[in-house]
């Protein structure tokens, strides 16, 4: 008498289910609780397969403009840092291949765009938002559903008029807070030329450090924002106005992780570039991480 195979699945929730008999999947699949793309393995095995591959079932029809999500509302409990650091790292070591497939198509094109920039003035702006939004929905599919394309990279341009919005007021932000600081600058050079020479010198220094402690509060307070939008968590200004409110709840949490990224990405640059394949795609994967803490979706939506 034959026994029949037993099978594991990766449920939904995040949780693993089993042993259950191919019969048993099929209910599953028939109350709703798994679908083609569930993961499952046999009993014993390592590696994991889409369901559909057993069952002979047809993938569900994808969306090609998902619907807007109702608006975040940013988590009471404060981001733990580590976990988000160990979670990014966990997710980006299982998709690597495919994350540094992304990271490369990433920089080329924004490497394209800055060597257009010469003759299209801000090129490279009119894609890196798309492309940073595309980016981090496909880290979103992997973490949330264990599964996505290369491809995805470019799920960004669904939503281009707004994720390139996102980066034009981010970098309008960021520039504002960073002019008390230039201000200085400039007028250190200018004395420079001048016979204050020590004294410029040192209003240059003063002006790049105030820059630098400005323009980090801009950049923590904003992050978010993308994220949001590339996600659809709300309109434009809800989406900002979230970001801000869970950004100055963990202010000191985000800042920690970008001085820990901030000086992953300098290892990254040090090696003729090449290291950022790796750090881009990493870096994302731990604020994914940090986003899901901080944003959580309703119950009604995370299945």
């Amino acid at each position: 008498m034959s026994v029949e195979k037993q099978f594991e699945m990766m449920g939904i929730d995040g949780k693993q289910y089993g042993p259950l008999t191919e019969s048993e999947l099929r209910v599953y699949v028939s109350q709703g609780r798994a679908n083609s793309e569930t993961k499952i393995r046999r009993v014993g095995d390592e590696s994991w397969q889409p369901l559909g591959n057993l069952l002979r079932i047809a993938a569900p029809k994808v969306v090609s403009q998902p619907q807007q999500l109702e608006a975040a509302v940013p988590s009471d409990t404060p981001l733990e840092v580590g976990l988000a650091l160990s979670e990014g790292w966990q997710l980006f070591k299982e998709h690597a291949g495919m994350l540094v497939g992304a990271g490369a198509i990433f920089l080329g094109i924004l490497t394209a765009a800055g060597l257009i920039g010469a003759v299209i003035p801000a090129a490279q702006l009119l894609v890196q938002g798309p492309l940073m939004g595309g980016l981090i929905l496909m880290i979103l599919k992997l973490s949330r559903e264990g599964h996505a394309e290369v491809g995805d990279v470019f799920l960004g341009f669904q939503n281009y008029g707004w994720l390139l919005l996102v980066t034009v007021v981010q970098g309008a932000v960021i520039f504002a807070a960073s002019i008390p600081g230039l201000i200085m600058l400039i007028i250190g050079a200018v004395m420079m030329t001048q016979e204050s020479g020590e004294m410029g010198v040192g209003l240059m220094v003063g002006g790049g450090i105030l820059m630098f402690v400005l323009m980090i509060p801009a950049v923590a307070l904003t992050n978010f924002a993308l994220y949001l939008v590339a996600d659809r968590r709300g309109t434009f200004g809800e989406a900002f106005l979230a970001g801000f409110k869970g950004a100055k709840k963990n202010f000191w949490g985000i800042f920690a992780m970008m001085i820990v990224i901030g000086l992953a990405s300098m290892l990254g640059v040090i090696t003729c570039g090449l290291g950022l394949l790796f750090t881009i795609p990493w870096s994302l994967a731990v604020m994914v991480k940090a986003y899901e803490q901080i944003f959580p979706l309703p119950a009604d939506q995370s299945a």
